[in-house]
């Protein structure tokens, strides 16, 4: 994933598109065997593709460089320069413009208007808003719990600083001073990973066993949502 280094951290109106299935598409076009998959069952056919790719290096590296040929095929044709391109992914991009020509070779969905996009000060990770739902990209130990203070990005009242910030400091509030212990609690093989004040990461069965005062609330909003509130204060302070 590349983020562009000199856009602006808060994006609105963008559009996205990538390549459906460009791998085993790739690979029907130059005669692959695909007789024992069923191409329609996306686990089985990625087990598939990928145990291959594991076994063959040569594989691993022809893909990725045809997608990323294809890609770049794309963006000339459809004369984009640096700055129109915002998010490149393995397989895709998020760009300002929309596109006249993606039907050449290996179609080029369009996936949709991307709403809002937040890009950390890094340019690393990334927040994005399209049609009702939230993707939080380059965020470590994600999980779906947080999506509802991700959600509460998306209703940010970017055009009046005041309201901005007061919503803002909410969010840092929603998480610091949360009695919620679902919003804490990372499922890993039926049990439950909880960040503790006074004893760093612990194991837990259930919510019964943990009180709200003893986690690091703190610790969770710095890694999940700090950097995505200081990109929207750095754009509009």
């Amino acid at each position: 994933m590349a983020i562009n280094e000199h856009c602006d951290l808060v994006l609105k109106d963008l559009y996205f598109y990538d390549f459906k299935s460009a791998y085993p598409r790739i690979l029907q076009g130059i005669g692959w065997n695909f007789s024992d998959v069923d191409l329609d069952d996306k686990a089985q056919r990625n087990i598939s593709i990928g145990t291959s790719q594991r076994d063959n290096q040569n594989l691993s590296e022809f893909l990725m460089n045809a997608v990323d040929s294809l890609l770049q095929f794309y963006i000339d044709d459809n004369d984009l320069d640096e700055s129109d391109i915002i998010v490149t992914q393995r397989d895709g991009f998020i760009v300002t413009k929309m596109l006249k020509n993606t039907e050449d070779f290996l179609k080029l969905d369009f996936r949709g208007i991307v709403d809002l996009l937040i890009i950390t000060p890094d340019r690393k990770k990334f927040l994005m808003s399209k049609e009702d739902t939230v993707e939080v990209k380059g965020i470590s130990h994600k999980y779906s719990a947080l999506d509802s203070v991700y959600q509460l990005y998306t209703k940010l009242n970017l055009y009046n600083k005041k309201s901005l910030f007061t919503q803002l400091e909410q969010i840092k509030n929603r998480v610091l001073k949360s009695d919620d212990k679902k919003l804490f609690m990372v499922e890993i093989d039926g049990k439950f990973v909880v960040q503790t004040l006074k004893h760093g990461q612990l194991i837990v069965a259930n919510d019964n066993i943990f009180n709200m005062r003893d986690v690091n609330t703190q610790k969770y909003y710095d890694h999940y949502f700090r950097e995505l509130s200081e990109s929207v204060f750095l754009q509009f302070y």
